[in-house]
């Protein structure tokens, strides 16, 4: 009675062999691993031998080259896997391996190769991806879903746009954020981001558009004349900005775009152009999007926001210097700190956000020579997520000196603050382009 030792890491495939009627003609062991299949062969003498190619502990490919250089005896050798890659076929035949089964196959199958090997008559077939085409069959194709509910940042940067090898990975666009629920559009900031935003926006003939600013210093406003749908006479684009300290938005803009900056001024505008005035605390609703100003700590009026999206909040804070002056431990300053009780109204303002966007723009050393410009430090603004309890943190607003390895560095020092105070904050880097479903 011919032997067949199987060596099968698939208990179904096993079973099923040893239950088959064919296999009372044969007598047949089986073993689990290389080694095991080597002191097998020690005892139980067999003539054919069924490896699998991802045995434990010794390769199928491996073991079938020790049978071949270092057995004396010519045993038919069937090479069974799962892959059907034409490079383990080859490595299997330039190996002397009588055949390739591919897996999955029936006890019929394998008894027929048997007979035909005992025959004489076993001859390797072609390779064919037979197996992986009847999976394609079965393969499930998931409809490809494009989000229409998000946050996406076109602009990251701060005081004014960089390129260049160093600022591939955040970019280097100026402020800009998109709002989308299904048809419901808001633009936060026109920053050098808007640009290509306002490109896709006309090949999507987007009609009507509200952009908020939130305040009118250059890095927030400098993509205004580039953006598309100013000039389509059909698109119709109300701008929010606060009231400033010396000029209003129109008067601002109509100087911005004066023949002496630019050759297109602001009554040549072909977009219908309407212009309203943010008030800190008045909610805004556009369809599904609710958006709520609050006056932030920057020089100029200054606002920062509450976006209600779906069922998301987001607090954005581009420009907010959060404790101006403070250099110690975020640790020492509790709610009831006499430095933090002329801010508990943005605290409380920004507490029960599923997100907060917050900028971080300076280490707490430049920090030491950056008071009173408008924006935080890594510590100060960890504060702030401290007491709002936020338990996502992206930090947006990056400095332009601020190269892709520096922005890391920087990251690396989030995490750290944030261990040593123990908060409990996922924080990352906005980036252009970064986009965020609600």
């Amino acid at each position: 009675m011919h032997k067949i030792l199987l060596a099968e890491t698939s208990k179904h495939h096993l079973q099923a062999l040893l239950a088959s009627p064919q296999a009372k003609h044969y007598q047949i062991e089986k073993v689990f691993t290389g080694p095991e299949l080597l002191k097998k062969l020690e005892s139980f003498d067999a003539d054919l031998l069924l490896i699998d190619q991802m045995l434990p502990e010794m390769h199928g490919i491996e073991l079938l080259r020790h049978l071949r250089n270092h057995l004396s005896k010519k045993r038919g050798i069937i090479i069974c896997c799962s892959f059907a890659m034409i490079q383990n076929y080859r490595a299997a035949m330039r190996e002397g391996a009588d055949y390739f089964l591919e897996k999955p196959y029936t006890p019929d199958l394998f008894f027929q190769l048997a007979n035909r090997y005992f025959a004489g008559t076993l001859q390797p077939e072609p390779f064919s991806r037979s197996s992986s085409e009847k999976l394609s069959e079965h393969c499930y194709l998931p409809r490809y879903h494009a989000p229409d509910c998000y946050l996406k940042f076109w602009g990251t940067r701060g005081s004014n746009p960089v390129a260049g090898p160093g600022y591939v990975r955040y970019g280097g666009n100026t402020a800009c954020l998109e709002i989308r629920h299904h048809a419901d559009l808001v633009i936060i900031d026109a920053g050098s981001g808007i640009r290509p935003l306002g490109q896709i926006l006309a090949q999507e003939k987007i009609k009507t558009i509200h952009l908020l600013i939130g305040h009118t210093h250059w890095d927030h406003i400098v993509g205004l004349p580039f953006f598309e749908p100013l000039y389509d006479p059909d698109c119709e684009i109300h701008l929010y900005s606060p009231v400033g300290f010396e000029k209003e938005a129109k008067m601002l803009f109509t100087e911005m775009l004066a023949y002496a900056f630019f050759p297109v001024r602001l009554d040549e505008i072909q977009a219908k152009l309407h212009f309203h005035a943010l008030h800190s605390h008045v909610p805004l609703i556009f369809g599904e999007i609710a958006i709520t100003p609050h006056y932030a700590y920057h020089p100029g009026a200054t606002l920062c926001f509450k976006i209600r999206a779906g069922n998301k909040t987001i607090g954005y804070a581009t420009d907010n210097e959060f404790l101006m002056g403070y250099h110690g431990n975020p640790l020492d300053v509790d709610l009831d700190h006499p430095l933090l009780e002329p801010q508990l109204g943005l605290v409380e303002f920004f507490q029960g956000c599923d997100l907060l966007i917050h900028e971080a723009q300076y280490t707490p050393l430049e920090y030491t020579h950056k008071i009173g410009w408008g924006h935080s430090s890594i510590t100060n603004a960890t504060i702030l997520v401290r007491h709002t309890a936020a338990r996502q943190w992206i930090v947006t607003h990056h400095d332009p000196s601020h190269t892709d390895d520096i922005l890391e560095t920087l990251l690396q020092i989030h995490h750290d603050v944030l261990d040593d105070c123990q908060i409990f904050c996922q924080v990352r880097h906005a980036f252009d382009s970064l986009t965020l479903p609600l």
